[in-house]
């Protein structure tokens, strides 16, 4: 069977709330059987996805508050429930996405260990407020590229109860990450199929999600970033800031070159652009599963389902010193090490996106699983025109239990092609951070060194 064709229909959940049952308009589910943001507050039939208690809001005991941004884990004492690779997928197919499936069976290496399923997921309380609240006053404007805010759509999921494609895709892109955090020693590398790892880049990085910032009531960016390179030599000092646009969807970058010491416009920094850094495994538009205008895609809402896949992973993203997952033991040829990726069962949306008559893009068809408490964790199966996956992507993240926010994550894109995977995430943690004004976006202020960490 087609593995594109593989979920379609897919049933409408789940317990005692449902897609089908959360019509638009019918906000009174959320808070009780839904939760403020949408998802299902009950947990499953036999109990393997247990109801939502509130997430996780308690750093554990050897939680360094001197070190705010490196998170221990807090469920150090965990055991894999079960393995899957190829030799017992079939059993578990329902619940594995194709490309899981696929990585399976074209790299016997490749296998998931399934743990105990944690709804972590928390959030402030202006963040439920504002989510119910944007149920009734969030609007798509320009065609689905750009959301309306002149209403105080904001602060919150914009669509807690989607009705449509475009909809879940604008509920993605206003998750709640915190305000904004700083990225120590952001790192970028790929992996060649012969196990030789090439680390591209190195620096500082500021992630902002402006759709929260609390000195805009009416949000005109919903996402932003800047890196401040500090390796390799040729890359040193240069620096970047890209921030996307919510009326239009639009997204606006700038360079800036010590060498030629002019900052420019970086058109290429969206859509199906390769990110050369990472080895070309990933596409700019595949950050954070997607990043960037909606234009290209019609975009359809298929509905939610239960799936394995990587979640609370304090044991990838902050490992051990002298563990077996510290540094550069975490990458092996063709994918992560199994050892080190935590994956668990979790109910997820499925939105697909097929490429729009006319446009262009190296991707026909995106087939996102997003996760219906963070609305970000979760994976994205990519083919190519011939119908053949092309690219896996994996979202590896864990809770900011000291905000708290759901996972921040990292960027992992496997071509299944070339057998080339990209890298790009956190060496060093993620610290905590107030929204960047304006004026730290303006051109000509990218030749200063803006991030700073103590």
């Amino acid at each position: 069977m087609n593995p594109m064709m593989r979920y379609a229909p897919i049933a409408l959940l789940l317990g005692s709330a449902s897609l089908a049952q959360a019509q638009p308009g019918d906000v009174k589910q959320l808070g009780s059987t839904l939760t403020s943001w949408g998802a299902i507050a009950a947990g499953n039939a036999d109990g393997t996805i247990p109801a939502y208690t509130g997430g996780l809001t308690t750093p554990p005991a050897n939680y360094n508050k001197a070190n705010p941004g490196w998170r221990p884990d807090p469920f150090p004492n965990d055991k894999p429930l079960v393995k899957i690779d190829a030799s017992n997928m079939e059993k578990y197919k329902d619940k594995l996405s194709p490309g899981t499936m696929e990585m399976m069976k074209k790299y016997p290496s490749f296998y998931i260990e399934v743990f105990q399923t944690r709804r972590t997921a928390a959030f402030p309380k202006s963040f439920h407020e504002n989510s119910i609240k944007n149920a009734t006053r969030c609007k798509t404007i320009n065609e689905g590229n750009g959301l309306d805010t002149s209403t105080g759509c904001g602060h919150g999921i914009a669509f807690p109860i989607p009705k449509n494609g475009i909809e879940a895709m604008w509920s993605h892109a206003t998750r709640y990450r915190t305000p904004a955090y700083y990225i120590k020693n952001v790192t970028g590398l790929f992996v060649k199929p012969n196990g030789e790892m090439v680390k591209t880049y190195a620096g500082h990085a500021y992630r902002g999600w402006d759709f929260y910032d609390p000195a805009q009531p009416n949000p005109d960016r919903y996402y932003s970033y800047s890196y401040e390179y500090n390796a390799p030599t040729r890359l040193a000092s240069n620096s970047t800031a890209v921030f996307d646009d919510l009326k239009t969807g639009d997204r606006t970058g700038y360079d800036y070159s010590p060498a030629t010491r002019r900052v420019r416009l970086s058109p290429d920094s969206s859509g199906d652009t390769p990110v050369g850094p990472l080895g070309g495994a990933m596409t700019f538009d595949e950050d954070q599963l997607f990043a960037g205008k909606k234009d290209r895609f019609d975009w359809k809402l298929v509905g939610k389902q239960e799936m394995y896949i990587p979640y609370n992973n304090y044991r990838f993203q902050y490992p051990d010193a002298n563990g077996e997952c510290a540094g550069d033991k975490r990458f092996v040829p063709f994918h992560l090490n199994p050892k080190c990726v935590r994956w668990e069962l979790h109910r997820v949306w499925h939105i697909r996106g097929t490429l729009t008559e006319g446009k262009r893009h190296i991707f026909k068809q995106r087939d996102m699983y997003v996760d219906e408490d963070s609305w970000g964790d979760g994976m994205s199966d990519n083919y190519d025109h011939n119908g053949k996956l092309f690219h896996v992507n994996q979202q590896i993240g864990a809770p900011l239990y000291d905000a708290p926010a759901p996972a921040a994550t990292d960027n992992m894109v496997i071509d299944m092609i070339s057998g080339v995977y990209g890298w790009s995430g956190s060496w060093d943690g993620f610290y905590l951070t107030e929204a960047w004004p304006r004026s730290k976006f303006a051109p000509d202020l990218l030749v200063n060194k803006k991030i700073v960490l103590k």
